[in-house]
């Protein structure tokens, strides 16, 4: 692998030269790259799930309905191809700097772990990030197999309407658990 992307790393203009870059900077790289690639996941995600491409490619990685952190990386190569590029094409458009590509790197497989850990932590720090879908959103996905396609944020999904039947269920539970609290 070094082979492979050493010499596109020195050809794409990245550096591991200081000074670092700053703080607002690297901010700003990483959330670019998280909005993308969650832009293109939802896209090609759903599209995974359409008959002709989720019986040959997604089921594999639908074989845990009730999935555990490292599940999310238990895909078909070619998935892990296709979804991967989502996470490329925000670092090739804004990071130039290794540092930068190192953080973008940790916080998205922080993502897709936590995401598939099966738990919603109450004192992980993404809890205060707005929109985002985390263990709970995603598990939903898992169970059911339609809806919530979007992999860091809920935007998507509501804006193309496709998260409506989690909304829907966790709307029934509290009503559910407000009868239970009046009997």
């Amino acid at each position: 692998m070094m082979a492979i992307f050493s010499p596109f790393i020195h050809k794409s203009g990245l550096t591991a030269q200081l000074p670092l870059p700053s703080t607002p900077s690297i901010f700003s790289s990483v959330l670019f790259c998280f909005l993308i690639e969650d832009f293109y996941f939802y896209w090609v995600h759903r599209a995974l799930h359409w008959p002709m491409w989720y019986k040959y490619i997604h089921k594999i990685h639908h074989e845990h309905a009730a999935p555990f952190g490292i599940a999310a990386e238990y895909a078909h190569p070619a998935e892990t191809l296709i979804l991967g590029l989502g996470t490329v094409i925000g670092p090739a458009l804004t990071i130039r700097h290794l540092f930068t590509l190192y953080i973008w790197l940790g916080l998205r497989l922080y993502q897709t772990i936590e995401a598939h850990s099966g738990y919603d932590i109450p004192w992980l720090f993404t809890r205060y990030i707005p929109f985002w879908g985390g263990a709970h959103f995603h598990d939903f996905h898992h169970e059911t197999f339609v809806g919530n396609y979007s992999s860091s944020f809920t935007i998507w999904d509501w804006v193309f309407g496709t998260s409506k039947q989690y909304y829907s269920r966790l709307e029934k539970r509290k009503e559910q658990g407000k009868a239970k609290k009046a009997a």
